[in-house]
């Protein structure tokens, strides 16, 4: 009698995490399902200068080790160390949707040449260069949603639409009729632009975020019309409406609605000036891949619009111009990077607007704790610019409609349309307070097992 085995799924595989953990930005995990290693982002840690300094740090794994990487998205704290990752021998495959791979490239060219001037600063080696980001272009592979992608193993990747930015995914995983997803950041509903979060019922195993899970925002919120009356205010007192923005989503987002509100004439004409290269190279990203829009927006589009085209824009080229931008007196809006106000040339913007008392800065994203854009949002009334002691005596706005991240009631609600298949939650990509507290909802309203794991930690999971 010829003897044979049968491998009967589910088996024992574990999940790392490596970044992310305890912490909203540096997205890095690891499953491991016994004889394939699959990571699931590779970003850089962003906000404290212990953070930062963490980059450059050798990464826990062995790089040459893994099979594969799957990006959920293209932000810079879930593929900033892509390339760090090449240069220490990863030679696998990297996955992500086709959109995803067209923002990657500006995206790590900008963020290369912030890293080598911090390098430069702290007598660091570089952390990578041109030639590491072109070699992960080529291992890189776009794959549309809903394509099931065979990894080997018995285990299928799926990626579905997470509603965050342009080809933003979640990684759903199966093998043997069991599913582990991997959220990567979940779209609110706010953007303009973007169609709504897929649904992922079925699922086994749930690793999410929770950058906001201890926040509910205004159900009466009209982030377009808070636009409008921020744009009129300042604009009667002929001051500058200054915005920290996120070249990637919140810029296009702001550029959209700016756009419409002075199409139908809702706000008075004035110059709006966009003081970012990258933010241009991402603008230019997004008109590339128009399907990944809403359907209403992509038949705009396939009729001839450009949607972020009007008379008053201006794209500001470099870093002279962007001096006399800020010199010059308002009415004006301009857009600059970085949305946290952490560095990039919103910096030299915020020396002129601050002490102005017609100006506004308007806050529109995310401020990590510790970042010059929470200090402003805090209400701090002095600040260090660049050096200098800089009075605040502008308004300090803030607009919350324009998250791109779920709320917390819109995350536990995500849970509770595959609670009952759920076995176990992980919570990630949060402040502690805000994942523990996300924790405690789904386990107390949901009664599902939910854990907020420490970075390095590891979970035995049946798949």
């Amino acid at each position: 009698m010829v003897g044979f085995f049968v491998t009967i799924y589910p088996m024992e595989s574990n999940i790392v995490f490596y970044g992310g953990a305890g912490a909203v930005t540096g997205s890095n995990f690891l499953l491991d399902t016994g004889s394939a290693k699959i990571l699931i982002d590779c970003g850089l840690s962003q906000g404290s200068s212990d953070a930062q300094e963490s980059n450059w740090e050798k990464f826990a794994y062995d790089p040459a080790s893994i099979t594969f990487l799957v990006v959920t998205h293209a932000h810079i704290d879930h593929v900033g160390r892509i390339p760090k990752l090449v240069r220490d021998g990863f030679h696998g495959k990297i996955i992500s949707t086709e959109a995803t791979r067209s923002l990657a490239e500006p995206m790590l060219m900008d963020s290369m040449e912030l890293l080598g001037y911090d390098a430069r600063k702290h007598g660091r080696p570089e952390l990578y260069n041109e030639h590491d980001i072109a070699k992960a272009f080529t291992m890189w592979e776009g794959i549309p949603y809903h394509e099931k992608k065979d990894l080997g193993d018995s285990v299928t990747l799926e990626l579905f639409d997470s509603g965050h930015i342009l080809g933003s995914a979640m990684a759903r995983f199966e093998r043997g009729g069991a599913h582990v997803v991997f959220t990567g950041d979940l779209g609110g509903g706010n953007s303009p632009l973007l169609p709504p979060t897929d649904d992922i019922p079925g699922t086994k195993y749930l690793v999410m975020e929770s950058v906001y899970g201890d926040r509910v925002r205004a159900k009466e919120d009209n982030h377009k019309d808070q636009l409008e009356n921020i744009i009129e205010d300042t604009a009667a007192k002929g001051g500058t409406l200054l915005i920290p923005a996120f070249s990637t989503e919140r810029t296009q987002d702001l550029l959209f609605d700016i756009r419409s509100l002075m199409l139908e004439r809702r706000v008075p004409s004035m110059p709006v000036y966009v003081d970012s290269p990258l933010a241009q190279k991402i603008t230019a990203a997004y008109v590339a891949n128009p399907s990944y829009f809403a359907p209403a927006i992509y038949e705009r589009i396939k009729g001839g619009e450009n949607i972020f085209a009007f008379p008053e824009l201006k794209f500001v080229e470099n870093v002279d111009e962007s001096r006399r931008t800020a010199a010059l007196p308002g009415p004006k809006i301009v857009l600059a990077g970085s949305g946290m106000s952490n560095g990039g040339r919103v910096q030299g913007h915020e020396k002129y607007v601050l002490p102005d008392e017609k100006s506004t800065l308007l806050i529109a994203g995310y401020q990590a704790a510790g970042s010059l854009g929470r200090r402003l949002l805090e209400g701090d009334k002095k600040v260090r610019i660049m050096g200098e002691e800089t009075i605040v005596r502008s308004k300090v706005e803030a607009i919350y409609g324009y998250s791109a991240h779920m709320d917390g009631e819109q995350l536990l609600e995500f849970v509770n349309k595959t609670a009952t298949s759920l076995k176990e939650v992980f919570v990630v990509m949060g402040e502690p307070a805000s994942a523990g507290f996300l924790v405690q909802r789904i386990r107390d309203y949901l009664g599902v097992k939910a854990i907020a794991p420490g970075e390095g930690s590891k979970a035995s999971i049946d798949f």
